[in-house]
């Protein structure tokens, strides 16, 4: 018996993703031979499936171990994969109260991104010391809502950036130009592109995470530095304007039929 929680995916039963859940549910889950799940997926669900050795997909795992932009930092640091360099401050009083050291060594400009933000909504390029104290207040007030963490990021300049979505075993890839942020919800455009061979980086270095993680639905998305690849951050509740809604959809569901037929 296959349960979906996801909507364009049909099971042998379907639940919506916040519906309560009660001992219905959970018989039918003790006969479930695989659970899929949308991007969206609570971690307290995720796991309460996989640690009944249920198959699932998507592969998030470590998504929900390694929570947040800090946790992802965490995350490529442990596996060696490349990225910015960065110092991470869980919380201001690693600043304020700190008994041991006194400030930190940033070099200017510097990128600083709030650990909990999606669409660089919290992400800022920081010029100097000046415009890290007019954001100090928007920080302090993350804070106050129980938000905690910011990250201090090389700031990699650069014409272009890309994009990996992952999607089962598929990879696709696209470059983007803009201002500071590239994303396309706020100043980036689609491009070819910009360099020979980037393209085949780009996707040598998605296998490569892949292979250590085991996602199969995220989007990755990669700043350059000498022609070579950076993780930047990885995303995985990601728009689809690159790729298309239609697109998605029908990707979306090879790869899972893909999945059943390797578990089942």
């Amino acid at each position: 018996m296959i349960i979906s929680f996801l909507p364009i995916f049909k099971g042998d039963v379907n639940y919506f993703q916040f519906e309560p859940l009660d001992r219905g549910f959970f018989d039918l889950l003790s006969k479930a031979q695989a659970v899929i799940f949308p991007p969206t997926v609570t971690q307290d669900l995720y796991f309460l499936v996989k640690n009944l050795g249920i198959p699932v997909f998507p592969e998030y795992t470590l998504r929900f171990q390694y929570p947040g932009k800090i946790g992802q930092i965490f995350m490529l640091k442990q596996l060696k994969l490349p990225h910015p360099d960065c110092i991470v401050l869980p919380r201001l009083c690693g600043l304020e109260e700190n008994p041991y050291r006194k400030g930190i060594k940033v070099s200017f400009p510097v990128v600083v991104k709030g650990n909990w933000g999606d669409e660089g909504t919290e992400v800022f390029l920081l010029r100097n010391k000046e415009d890290f104290q007019k954001i100090l207040p928007l920080v302090k007030a993350w804070e106050r809502s129980g938000r905690f963490g910011i990250i201090f990021q090389e700031y990699v300049p650069e014409e272009f950036d890309a994009r990996s979505i992952v999607i089962g075993d598929k990879i696709l890839v696209f470059f983007r130009a803009g201002g500071f942020k590239k994303n396309l919800v706020q100043e980036g455009v689609i491009i070819p592109p910009p360099q020979r061979g980037l393209s085949r980086r780009v996707v040598e270095l998605t296998k490569k995470v892949m292979a250590k993680t085991g996602f199969n639905l995220v989007a990755i998305d990669f700043l350059f530095k000498d022609k070579k690849p950076l993780i930047n951050e990885f995303n995985f509740t990601f728009g689809r304007r690159a790729l298309g809604e239609k697109r998605y959809e029908i990707l979306l569901k090879r790869a899972i039929k893909k999945f059943l037929n390797e578990v089942l």
